[in-house]
């Protein structure tokens, strides 16, 4: 897997990782959760949460890119960050 991150400020960082495990779980919950964690040292590479019904899109773009379609699948998230009770 290829990770490529672009920051506002418009430097980017690559990485390519080749032993990793993808947990997917919050079925019956507000949010799907999905982590990539390093299979050889059991650290977390990446995580990131959905609303469940933005997590059944993705499902559905990859499924469809994965059975070959060649046209981009585009969908909007508007997902608004919780404020960080810790900050304030």
């Amino acid at each position: 897997m290829n990770v490529r991150l672009t920051y506002h400020s418009g430097q980017t960082y690559s990485e390519a990782f080749s032993e990793f495990k993808v947990l997917v779980w919050g079925g019956g919950k507000k949010r799907i959760r999905v982590s990539f964690t390093d299979k050889n040292f059991e650290r977390s590479l990446t995580a990131f949460s959905l609303p469940v019904d933005k997590g059944q899109q993705l499902a559905h773009a990859i499924l469809t890119a994965a059975s070959g379609v060649q046209e981009p699948i585009i969908f909007d998230v508007d997902d608004q960050p919780k404020a960080d009770a810790s900050q304030s």
